[in-house]
């Protein structure tokens, strides 16, 4: 278990330093490119009127901005840190890295869509359907994939001949 621990918090500052901290020359090209692609996706759930580059316009007066810390990165980190921590084989790793990108992205376009849907009810829900429900949403996919990730892992099965 210390083991664990230990190799999950140097995860995680290895890959918020490489991937997304600006002190990272591949992070700005990478979170660039994690908006951009985000902003897309999100304009395919909501009619074109309503989508303007970044922006989410909710009314001419009041707009949701699509920004880095928006781009399903941060939950996609921790959920790569944790499984590289995991004892399993490299193979079943790559698998659920790749699996859980694909996931926590597109569980991400649906919170942005949740968020300005509520938004367009009232804008008041802003902070309930943003931070409550989008936080929420995030985590308990992304602590699943790690459920699903473990419950998957082959375990080595040792035989031995008596």
């Amino acid at each position: 278990m210390k083991q664990f621990l230990l190799l999950y918090w140097l995860s995680i500052g290895l890959f918020f330093a490489i991937f997304y901290w600006d002190i990272s020359p591949i992070a700005s090209i990478l979170n660039h490119g994690q908006t951009e692609m985000t902003s897309f996706l999100t304009s395919l759930t909501l009619p074109s009127t309503m989508m303007e580059e970044h922006r989410i316009l909710i009314n001419p007066y009041y707009e949701l901005v699509i920004e880095k810390a928006c781009n399903g990165m941060i939950p996609y980190l921790f959920f790569l840190a944790f499984i590289v921590a995991f004892p399993a084989t490299w193979r079943h790793k790559l698998i659920w890295a790749v699996i859980g990108y694909v996931v926590i992205e597109g569980i991400n376009v649906l919170r942005i869509w949740i968020v300005s849907q509520m938004v367009l009810e009232s804008r008041s829900n802003f902070s309930l359907a943003h931070d409550y429900l989008g936080n929420i949403l995030l985590i308990a996919t992304a602590l699943s994939l790690f459920v699903l990730f473990v419950k998957t892992k082959r375990e080595c099965v040792v035989s031995s001949h008596v």
